[in-house]
């Protein structure tokens, strides 16, 4: 099993709860974590942790009062952990709890004069939330991770973007079916078509977003919940279908409506699908403070297919900063 983010820490004192509280968080994410909770005696540097160091992208080192304090022994594990990671150039993360001091580099063996110098985010309890997200930026996994989840976007996107192209082709050549010419006619041929149609639609849309989590589920989850390739399928697929019922209703009016209540469901739909592009568009703001173009690029797309006419202007927006950084 190989771990993306291997956790430091002292096992006695402050730093233990913190390390399994940040490992616990981290796993929730989707990452894979290495946390070695058995205490360890001198001796041979076991070969498990060793490997997990060698295998991970980032190492946290969870900075209690007095961690650091030990390193002056050889044998001591923290100091070992902190030189192989160092050995192999790993990204190091170190996290201080209230009363850590930073020593100086002058009173650190030679192998973590580096130490002091490295990215240290304060964690208490009142603010472990904004620390964590902190942490979470500054990971070497967290880039790796977006950009996978970057791909997974793209090729769904893909797939509904064809699908909405040919369900668009057929509810526009319907609903450009010539009507009778006898206006004394109240339900002409071309309507009857069209509610065949949409009802067609609806039953769709209904299958196809019947068991999705609601607006708060998918706003909390963001990340987790587009990397999921068949739920957000689903999603786009149905917003895709109510799409094109309530553009027959437009055309044909009430006259075609059968038994559903096309406007509720689709209510309820419009709170998932703002979050989605709400979480979109925070991802482009992200990639763009990094200066990820292409990245933020891809997720100004998704979010012009998930946007409604009202939010056109803030995307523009978004389009000329990125056009902007494109010519720079």
């Amino acid at each position: 099993m190989a771990y993306d983010i291997f956790i430091s820490y002292r096992r006695k004192g402050a730093g233990a709860g913190v390390a399994g509280e940040i490992q616990a968080k981290l796993e929730n994410r989707g990452f894979k974590v290495f946390l070695d909770v058995d205490e360890i005696g001198s001796g041979r540097f076991p070969d498990q942790i060793k490997q997990a160091i060698e295998e991970c992208r980032d190492f946290i080192l969870v900075l209690a009062p007095g961690t650091l304090d030990r390193c002056v022994e050889e044998g001591d594990w923290v100091r070992r952990e902190i030189e192989e990671a160092e050995q192999l150039g790993k990204n190091i993360v170190g996290v201080a709890l209230p009363g850590f001091n930073m020593p100086s580099s002058d009173s650190l063996p030679s192998s973590m004069r580096d130490i002091p110098t490295r990215q240290v985010f304060l964690w208490t309890h009142e603010y472990r939330v904004a620390s964590f997200e902190k942490i979470v930026e500054n990971l070497v996994s967290t880039r790796e991770k977006n950009k996978k989840n970057h791909r997974i976007r793209v090729a769904l996107l893909s797939l509904v973007l064809l699908a909405a192209i040919v369900i668009s082709f057929f509810v526009f050549r319907n609903s450009l079916v010539e009507s009778s010419n006898n206006e004394e006619k109240r339900v002409s041929p071309a309507q009857v078509e069209a509610a065949r149609s949409f009802n067609s639609h609806v039953k769709k849309a209904q299958a196809l977003t019947r068991d999705l989590p609601n607006a708060e589920e998918v706003k909390s989850n963001f990340q987790q919940y587009v990397s999921y390739k068949e739920s957000f399928d689903k999603l786009m697929a149905g917003i895709a279908e109510y799409d094109s019922a309530l553009l027959l209703k437009e055309e044909y009016g009430e006259a075609i409506v059968d038994s559903f209540d096309v406007n509720g469901n689709r209510e309820v739909l419009s709170g998932i699908r703002k979050a989605l592009l709400d979480g979109f568009i925070t991802d482009v703001d992200a990639m763009l403070q990094v200066n990820y173009i292409e990245y933020a690029r891809e997720d100004l797309k998704m979010a012009r297919i998930l946007a409604l006419p009202a939010d056109k202007p803030e995307l523009d927006s978004l389009e000329s900063v990125i056009t902007k950084l494109s010519n720079n």
